[in-house]
């Protein structure tokens, strides 16, 4: 039979006290101290997630608060709605009492507003004042550059700019000329095509009311539509190209002043 193996614990005090001493099995040491080893494991295992616990709480305590404060923004912002609305109605009446042919844009939808989040740069790009009226320069409405003339990648084909709008919202002629097409196209729904002098022409797609007809005379900015969802579309914009010689063009590089040099 193997001889069992002790562990003997002194404990050796100052002075000339006499030494005392603990005999234990070497198993129950080994006990005690994997023992020891998992108690101080699980305190810090404790402390670590207690941690995490007071900090989650004090997340859920503030975005607690910044719900409620949101919900009270909302009310506010609901009730500013429904006066502007009321104040709306009151205006078109007395417009129309008073014989004026008023009316007022529609408010745009959430995927106009988050689409002008993504890229909130306005749609803006001055004309010379020095420039033939029937070259295209500029941007036919008011909006956002929701997205950018793209060429080279081909699995990102874009041959003009979305401009993010409200729907109806008036689309005006960046220069002056004649209406070569009109219609309904199954990407661009009711789209318009501008011709403007022997090489250079516009295109306006996803429009909601097309104003013009074809061979009609249009001026520098004239109406020739209101914008709109129409055709492949996933939220209200304007679709936006610069042909040269039918071969599309970025509308927001100064191609006029390169066309002037040759």
């Amino acid at each position: 039979m193997a001889e069992a193996k002790y562990i003997t614990i002194m404990f050796i005090p100052d002075g000339a006290e006499e030494r005392r001493g603990i005999r234990v099995r070497q198993w129950v040491a080994k006990l005690i101290v994997t023992l020891l080893a998992v108690i101080v494991v699980g305190i810090i295992v404790f402390f670590v997630a207690y941690s995490s616990i007071l900090a989650r709480a004090a997340l859920a305590t503030q975005l607690q608060a910044e719900n409620e404060r949101l919900l009270r923004y909302q009310a506010k912002v609901q009730l500013l709605e429904e006066n502007m609305m009321q104040m709306r109605d009151v205006v078109t009446r007395l417009t129309h009492l008073a014989g004026i042919d008023q009316q007022f844009a529609d408010f745009p939808d959430d995927s106009t507003i988050l689409a002008s989040f993504d890229n909130p740069r306005p749609a803006v790009v001055l004309r010379p004042a020095d420039k033939d009226l029937t070259i295209p320069i500029g941007l036919p409405i008011q909006g956002f550059i929701s997205q950018d003339f793209e060429l080279e990648d081909q699995t990102h084909y874009h041959p003009g700019v979305d401009i993010a709008c409200p729907i109806g919202s008036a689309v005006l002629a960046p220069a002056r000329g004649t209406v070569s097409w009109r219609g309904y196209d199954s990407t661009y729904g009711n789209m318009v095509i501008v011709t403007h002098n022997d090489s250079v022409s516009t295109v306006y797609g996803h429009n909601d009311t097309l104003l013009v007809t074809v061979g009609q005379l249009v001026p520098a900015g004239g109406r020739i539509a209101l914008s709109g969802n129409s055709g492949k579309s996933t939220a209200p914009h304007l679709h936006y190209e610069v042909r040269i010689h039918d071969k599309p063009i970025n509308p927001l590089e100064r191609w006029y002043d390169e066309k002037d040099n040759k």
